[in-house]
């Protein structure tokens, strides 16, 4: 078979790796994500809750719904982006999170909030981004796939360190509606262009994942999504990804039977029973811990929002080398002392004290706890293969956001009653416990009997 060779482009330098391009693609438009979204969405907490006249709990149940929402149509988007590529998706993400947080600055009602984070910012948030480019990057990459990945997620800690403080500013000095609208003209200038740029697969551009050349003595084997692609008129449509041997190629089917699949699910929907709750009530929970000292709820915000950009650097730091460290060591085995990390990072605040060194330690840890993230990405690429991964990305989302959707509004519960966090953080520390030992009991999935017999043949 004769291999096209890749177009040149004028923006794009010929030594470098079209791969590493799509990676940097998935870095900005995820910085644009976590800075205003799940990161930066914590600082409009306090004054969407003062002005809408409503307790933490209210304001958290909004999530509570878009979480449900991203669960159910996590399984459907997943087929898509691995049907018809990424490059749709994410400007489905793009167009609705812009739109939607342009008109959440005309927020004057509850029902009106509700309507607009659940129908628009969080169906964007949820849709496309990283749904979209790490599907795509997991295409580009094998042998250097943590590590790309990682340096993907650092995207999130980019927009948290970075665009989240910006957005803290805006929302303490012109207003949570000046920011809101700000954000959403942002997204759709950067988004939607940076969109058309991502390609699919390396093999749609006659290359091949990490850069690698084709050794003549190495057999190209096509895989089962390919064969069915040669039998109907869309083969133009589908996936252009070839099966090296020995590179794991399961079905979605044959991928859900197995015990590893389900373990990295619970392993990952534990973490994000803690991420969806301290990602959400970040800015307060920090606040409340400043407050023990004495200080002010106003004194304390303005430092919050500086300890949610610290946490977002630490994690830019981290992830690049986690993410080595992955692709040398067992990636179950770091993401469960991630866990660890943030497990601990919880019980450092039980005490209320209200120092900076403990808030410092806090973030710190608990950005490291954050470095599984992309390392579970990549574990799901390494076991189960390329062809159908935004499928089984997707359905892994139905179980994760229906476990984690609860977390922000029983910790809002918490502090509506008692006016303290502490009982919500020591269970948070024990579900991060468990999940470290889910991540420890992970196998390494058994090649399918199909597989097996066609590599022998």
């Amino acid at each position: 078979m004769i291999e096209s060779k890749p177009k040149k482009s004028w923006w794009r330098p010929v030594n470098v790796f079209y791969g590493w391009w799509v990676v940097a693609i998935g870095v900005c438009v995820d910085a644009l994500k976590h800075g205003t979204f799940n990161r930066g969405f914590t600082l409009y907490v306090l004054p969407l809750s003062s002005e809408l006249g409503r307790g933490i709990a209210a304001i958290s149940f909004v999530e509570m719904l878009g979480r449900m929402e991203g669960g159910l149509q996590g399984p459907l988007l997943g087929w898509m982006t691995d049907r018809f590529g990424p490059r749709w998706i994410l400007i489905l993400g793009g167009v609705t999170s812009g739109l939607g947080f342009i008109l959440l600055s005309f927020t004057h009602s509850y029902f009106y909030f509700i309507f607009v984070y659940v129908g628009l910012l969080s169906l964007g948030f949820r849709a496309g981004y990283n749904n979209a480019t790490m599907p795509a990057v997991n295409q580009w990459f094998r042998r250097r796939r943590g590590l790309a990945m990682s340096v993907a997620g650092t995207g999130s800690a980019l927009g948290g360190a970075v665009i989240a403080p910006l957005v803290g500013v805006l929302v303490f000095t012109a207003g949570w509606r000046v920011s809101a609208m700000i954000s959403g003209v942002v997204i759709l200038a950067v988004v939607i262009p940076l969109s058309m740029l991502v390609r699919r697969s390396p093999e749609s551009m006659g290359l091949r994942p990490d850069g690698d050349p084709v050794p003549e003595a190495d057999k190209v084997i096509p895989s089962i999504a390919e064969n069915q692609e040669s039998e109907t008129s869309q083969a133009n449509v589908s996936r252009p990804v070839r099966i090296f041997s020995g590179e794991p190629d399961f079905t979605v089917k044959e991928a859900m039977k197995t015990p590893s699949y389900w373990l990295l699910v619970w392993a990952v929907g534990l973490r994000n029973v803690v991420h969806s709750g301290m990602s959400f009530l970040l800015a307060p929970v920090i606040v409340w811990f400043l407050m023990g000292s004495g200080r002010s709820e106003g004194d304390s915000q303005p430092i919050a929002a500086l300890f949610v950009g610290l946490m977002s650097f630490s994690a830019l730091l981290m992830n690049p080398v986690m993410g080595w460290l992955g692709d040398k060591w067992s990636k179950p085995k770091l993401s469960a002392a991630a866990m660890i990390g943030g497990a601990l990072s919880l019980l450092i605040l039980l005490d209320r004290t209200g120092n900076i060194w403990q808030a410092v330690l806090f973030v710190v840890l608990l950005a490291f706890s954050e470095t599984a993230n992309p390392l579970a990405w990549a574990i799901m690429g390494d076991f189960f293969g390329r062809p159908n991964y935004a499928t089984l990305r997707g359905w892994q989302h139905l179980p994760d956001q229906f476990m984690s959707m609860s977390t922000p509004v029983w910790m809002g519960v918490i502090v509506d009653q008692t006016g303290s966090y502490k009982w919500a953080l020591i269970p948070l520390a024990v579900v991060y416990g468990f999940a470290a030992v889910s991540y420890l009991i992970i196998p390494t999935p058994k090649p399918p009997l199909r597989l097996l017999t066609r590599q022998q043949a």
